[in-house]
């Protein structure tokens, strides 16, 4: 199996699914990352570029084996080419050739999510527009994003809504940790809801909604077959 994750900003992945990656690539599938912004004006003030090198640690301790990089500005994805980033996603699948993606919901807090999560949607069923031979893509997921799935507050919005979760092990979520502490300053102190305590209690809480030990949860919102 191939898995392809279109996020806004590096870390996104790893905070929506972090765990279900490093169990999947020791499976043996392939994950790659495609994600629009390389840069970070808030966390990384000394040296703003840190951020892609602390990207690819955080990459090799899930197993991520390819990248798709982007140059947009964080916080400003709605004054971005939005066909140019629906073409991005779209030359990522022709070469990567996934089974599966997994992309941000749409209503979250941060709007670069919601601003990722359409020209995926668009881009996803390029599959299905009969103007050239593409491998279908089987399934389409919306990841949560804790401080951002989470605190998505407008009324007007659909909140997420988990309907498949996939059982991690404590490996597994003990590697989405520390893939998020190659980062600086993604992980905080309790309470915040990215504090090591909420991560693995967010693994807990979906392990026992759905009969696991751990799990991550996820929105499908397209599926081929049964």
């Amino acid at each position: 199996m191939k898995h392809l994750f279109v996020v806004a900003h590096p870390d996104d992945e790893v905070v929506g699914a972090g765990a279900f990656i490093y169990d999947a690539v020791r499976r043996g599938d392939e994950v790659a990352a495609l994600i629009f912004n390389s840069c970070d004006t808030t966390r990384y003030t000394g040296n703003e570029s840190q951020i892609v090198t602390d990207m690819h640690k955080s990459h090799e301790i899930l197993g991520i084996s390819k990248v798709y990089l982007g140059d947009i500005e964080d916080q400003n994805f709605h004054n971005a080419d939005s066909r140019k980033m629906v073409q991005f996603i779209e030359a990522a699948i022709r070469d990567f050739q996934p089974d599966t993606i997994f992309t941000q919901h749409p209503g979250d807090v941060n709007t670069d999510h919601y601003w990722t999560a359409a020209p995926c949607i668009e881009a996803f069923y390029l599959w299905q527009r009969g103007r050239e031979l593409v491998k279908p893509i089987e399934a389409l997921y919306l990841m949560e994003v804790q401080s951002s799935t989470d605190w998505a507050l407008n009324p007007s919005e659909a909140r997420f809504q988990p309907n498949t979760y996939a059982p991690v092990s404590q490996e597994a979520a003990k590697a989405k940790i520390a893939a998020l502490d190659a980062y600086e300053n993604v992980i905080r102190p309790m309470p915040h809801p990215r504090s090591p305590e909420a991560f693995q209690a967010k693994m807990l809480l979906r392990g026992s909604q759905s009969g696991y030990d751990l799990a991550e949860a996820f929105e499908c919102v397209f599926r081929r077959g049964v």
